[in-house]
């Protein structure tokens, strides 16, 4: 009954009910006072950054190693094309691919190139070895790569049945930019906890709970940075892995300059193991046998 009650937060309907509507499905709570201006017409020249330079240990049985967990083939098309299909087709052309330098990430450079024959620009920071997720965007400022606002997308957390999301998303995150906001990152409103949880009392199990609902705001890998925190970022040391949000977001965090949006539970499917994969390749299956409406 808990687990049920909790699920309820993260529903659309429970969160029309307390958070301001700022997009088609895309909510704020009442404090932050943001206000949302029409910025589509310049959204789609935002660049969109995928951060590819991950190993994918938990798909590796399905990879084999030999190509990345983002070429993962889903009904004849890689994973990732999902991803980049949903900004392109709404229109945003500039696509910046961070990338490792082993066959992995030539499995993604040999799809992608440079571009022409999706109609988009294509351009890739290559990371000499794991840098982490600070570490990359920092290389990719410094190789230009990156050089100004952009919007962040791990593509294996895939937005679905949610066709204008790249615009809403981008409208958001250019309205909060101009109320001087430095990151607006996405979050689900609680997720559900992988495992058993396993209650005691004094040491005595009193209940056990399967894949509890865990009633926190989490991020799901989709966020927006302004040029405003570059300095940030550019101050990030270069001998080990650095995650950016333990150290730039932490700081935004600390003082003020980050906006959380957030998305109900059902948009959201993070492809990072055996159990999310099935249920994204069914999403997909389930919408090619969609007949279309009268």
């Amino acid at each position: 009954m808990v687990h049920e009650l909790l699920r309820e937060i993260s529903n659309e309907e429970g969160m029309k009910k307390n958070f301001a509507q700022v997009g088609e499905h895309l909510y704020v709570k009442p404090g932050q006072g943001l206000k949302i201006q029409d910025h589509r017409a310049s959204a789609t020249r935002l660049p969109v950054v995928f951060a590819m330079g991950g190993s994918g240990s938990r798909l590796v049985h399905v990879t084999r190693d030999s190509f990345s967990k983002h070429m993962i083939p889903i009904n004849w098309q890689p994973l990732s094309k999902y991803t980049f299909d949903a900004w392109r087709n709404l229109g945003f052309r500039e696509f910046r691919f961070l990338i490792d330098n082993t066959h992995r990430g030539n499995s993604i450079s040999e799809y992608y190139g440079d571009g022409p024959n999706f109609g988009t620009n294509n351009l890739y920071s290559v990371e000499p070895k794991k840098l982490g997720s600070g570490g990359a965007v920092k290389l990719a400022l410094e190789n230009k790569t990156i050089d100004g606002d952009f919007l962040w997308h791990q593509p294996d957390d895939m937005i679905v049945n949610y066709k204008n999301f790249p615009t809403d998303f981008a409208n958001v995150f250019l309205s909060a930019v101009n109320q001087g906001f430095e990151i607006v990152i996405l979050c689900t409103p609680g997720t559900l906890y992988p495992y058993g949880e396993v209650i005691d009392t004094d040491g005595k199990v009193t209940e056990f709970v399967e894949k509890p609902f865990i009633s926190k705001d989490s991020s799901v890998g989709i966020w927006g940075m302004s040029e405003k925190a570059f300095d940030e970022v550019r101050e990030l040391g270069s001998d080990e892995e650095i995650r950016i949000e333990s150290t730039v977001f932490k700081k935004a965090a600390e003082k003020g300059s980050m906006c959380k949006i957030l998305i109900p539970n059902d948009y959201w499917i993070p492809v990072n193991d055996d159990p999310n994969l099935k249920k994204f390749e069914e999403t997909v299956k389930n919408h090619a046998n969609r007949k279309p409406k009268a």
